[in-house]
């Protein structure tokens, strides 16, 4: 039975197909091989995207890989197990990410992506920890402390978030976001307590009363209402006349003087900023 010329030519192109895989897996694997015979010429770690204080330090890193590797420089390629190494320093709690790699002159180079706390927990139960944007629990350093808003009061001690823990959550990283992106209310909010009726309440750098907040939602309105309260009420009647000044309500501020009487300010009136009680 005689082969066509087509089937023939296909043949011949499919064994050399064939043999030019073969070929480059063999160059690929003496390439390997040729790579791990070199030995690694040093370590550079780099601490990736860093905003806040440094709380795994380059020192931190090291000691890390060090404790799987003792001697690191002067090793074979061949030994290290660099996704082991990743999943080491992943175990680390204030690290987010790692990614491990040697470069064309052999130097092993480290890149660490660092948790970002952004907020400092005090619980009901006594416990202290730093809370990053993906609700993960940060330990205290005792080389650094962040410079984020404090909650007082919350609800978190659990190992492990229920639904109630999460909406608590959830309001704690909408008060902190907002709180942190204006100058102004960074410098103003000294603490924000979870109170038993599980409002969050404000409590100021300046002035002797507490802010209620209510729930984390609509927060550019209630800090609004608020600022022009500041502005237009306490800035001439004084910081300490209030001891509560409630923004929760829809349409009004309701401020507690010392004397036990109320002070509504009604929406529409704020925002014209031609203010006027009743």
């Amino acid at each position: 039975m005689r082969l066509s010329r087509k089937k023939i030519t296909r043949f011949i192109a499919a064994t050399l197909w064939v043999g030019a895989g073969i070929a480059l897996v063999i160059f690929l694997i003496a390439a390997m091989r040729k790579r791990d015979d070199k030995t690694c010429k040093g370590l550079n770690i780099e601490i990736m995207d860093v905003k806040n204080n440094l709380f795994a330090d380059k020192n931190d890193i090291r000691g890390m890989l060090t404790h799987i590797m003792p001697e690191i420089k002067g090793r074979s390629l061949g030994e290290f197990n660099l996704q082991q190494m990743e999943k080491t320093l992943e175990g680390n709690v204030w690290v987010k990410d790692a990614e491990l790699f040697f470069d064309n002159n052999e130097m092993l180079r480290v890149k660490v992506w660092e948790r970002e706390p952004m907020a400092r927990i005090f619980t009901t139960g006594g416990k202290s920890y730093y809370l990053d944007k993906d609700f993960v629990r940060l330990a205290l350093s005792t080389k650094f402390s962040a410079r984020v808003p404090v909650f007082t009061g919350c609800p978190l001690d659990k190992t492990k978030w229920n639904s109630a823990d999460t909406l608590v959550l959830q309001q704690v990283k909408a008060i902190s976001e907002f709180v942190t992106a204006s100058e102004f209310w960074a410098a103003q909010v000294a603490q924000v307590n979870y109170n038993d009726k599980k409002q969050f309440e404000l409590i100021p750098t300046v002035g002797n009363h507490v802010i209620i907040l209510g729930d984390g939602k609509d927060l550019e309105v209630k800090f609004k209402k608020l600022y022009i309260f500041y502005k237009e009420v306490l800035a001439k009647a004084g910081w300490n006349l209030y001891t509560t000044i409630d923004v929760q309500y829809k349409g009004q501020v309701v401020a507690t003087r010392r004397d036990s009487t109320l002070k509504n300010i009604l929406n529409n009136q704020i925002q014209n900023t031609n203010d006027t009680t009743q």
